[in-house]
């Protein structure tokens, strides 16, 4: 979808654990000391919706797919309205962790229909770049489990992840860019930096 903007919108994807929230840190903080007017910002959002959304992480059946799937359109859509579109209008770099793709694969993964959750985004910007950190779920798992000291939630059940990955490595969205998610956090920094750069170029 088309919009007049003059900022940037990148966004994090992948399946959880792939490191994306802290490559996210490590990029704004990167723009900021070049000077760059940055908003970080994530999906579920601190919002009404968000809230009840990670309200379901802990008891998911509470609430049927279609009533699960509504609350995201709705989080999205009051955060397209008053973070994302203003903030690209302004001519801001915004960095959102998560957004309408992690809809698509989670959500399609609980067995919603993908092209109809697609077009029920249709509200929301495409990114500038989707940077998708892929690395194996076992990875991911042993990084909640044991890096972070976390108990899986409803969302993060091995086999859903699974399920989740293969949505994300079907899709070909002409804005996303694959990164090895299983290297090293300066190696994987070092590819997101290489990636955006032409982006950057752009805006100067």
């Amino acid at each position: 979808m088309t919009r007049e903007r003059t900022g940037l919108l990148i966004v994090f994807e992948g399946t959880d654990g792939t490191g994306k929230s802290t490559q996210l840190q490590l990029l704004a903080r990167t723009l900021t000391e070049k000077g760059c007017t940055v908003i970080s910002s994530r999906e579920p959002t601190e919002g009404q919706y968000g809230q009840q959304i990670r309200a379901l992480y802990s008891n998911r059946d509470s609430v049927s797919r279609e009533e699960e799937l509504a609350l995201f359109l709705a989080d999205r859509k009051e955060h397209v309205d008053t973070v994302l579109n203003p903030g690209l209008t302004a001519g801001r770099i915004i960095l959102c962790d998560r957004y309408f793709l992690s809809t698509i694969a989670y959500q399609g993964a609980a067995g919603m229909d993908t092209a109809q959750i697609l077009e029920k985004n249709a509200f929301a910007p495409d990114p500038d770049i989707c940077l998708l950190f892929q690395a194996s779920i076992q990875t991911g798992v042993d990084r909640i489990t044991g890096g972070r000291g976390e108990e899986l939630n409803d969302f993060e059940k091995a086999d859903y992840l699974q399920k989740v990955a293969s949505i994300f490595n079907e899709m070909d969205f002409p804005y996303i860019h694959r990164i090895n998610a299983a290297q090293s956090i300066e190696d994987v920094s070092r590819d997101v930096l290489t990636a955006i750069e032409p982006l950057l170029e752009k805006l100067t």
